[in-house]
């Protein structure tokens, strides 16, 4: 949770975060589904799925690719009781597409969709197309957001980008 944080502090300008974030959003699933999946983990030896990350990034208006779905791809399945497809082992989705609230693009309509990465990794393809917006990002038609537009627009222009990795890289002379 800590890291979402951390990532969304670091930049105040539109963004698309998209990955594993190793939570799930409850309303995805029906009460039984939910109840399956939490006994499910239990049998596994796991703690209670999470479900913070999401939580706190649905919190924040960030507007979710799944709401933009095409049609589902046969190889990839949605378990009974949940209204979306899995992207991970026992159909739980756990890769997520997110657009920040000021993000000046928007998810096309039925675009969204999880592909099957066929046993190239533990997790699916997840996939939406965008377009960017032509005058105005989606977020922006209240009259809170216009008076920041411009200075939104100038500081874009020093834009940083922060990548976190989960390792070091390796050091200059060693192999």
């Amino acid at each position: 949770m800590k890291w979402v944080g951390a990532i969304i502090q670091s930049s105040d300008s539109p963004h698309i975060l998209a990955g594993g974030l190793n939570s799930l959003n409850e309303t995805d699933y029906s009460q039984e589904r939910w109840t399956n999946i939490v006994k499910y983990y239990e049998e596994m030896g796991k703690s209670t799925p999470k479900v913070e990350v999401m939580r706190f990034l649905k919190s924040k208006q960030y507007t979710d690719a799944k709401d933009f779905a095409g049609e589902c791809e046969s190889l990839v399945v949605i378990a009974k009781g949940q209204s979306v497809q899995g992207t991970c082992k026992y159909s739980t989705r756990v890769d997520y597409i997110l657009a920040s609230p000021d993000c000046p693009y928007k998810f096309v309509p039925r675009s969204y969709s999880v592909l099957s990465s066929k046993g190239t990794s533990d997790h699916h393809i997840v996939k939406v197309d965008a377009t960017k917006c032509a005058n105005n990002t989606p977020h922006e038609s209240n009259g809170n957001n216009n008076k920041v537009s411009k200075k939104r627009r100038r500081q874009r222009k020093h834009q940083t980008v922060v990548k976190i990795t989960g390792t070091a890289p390796p050091s200059k002379g060693t192999h």
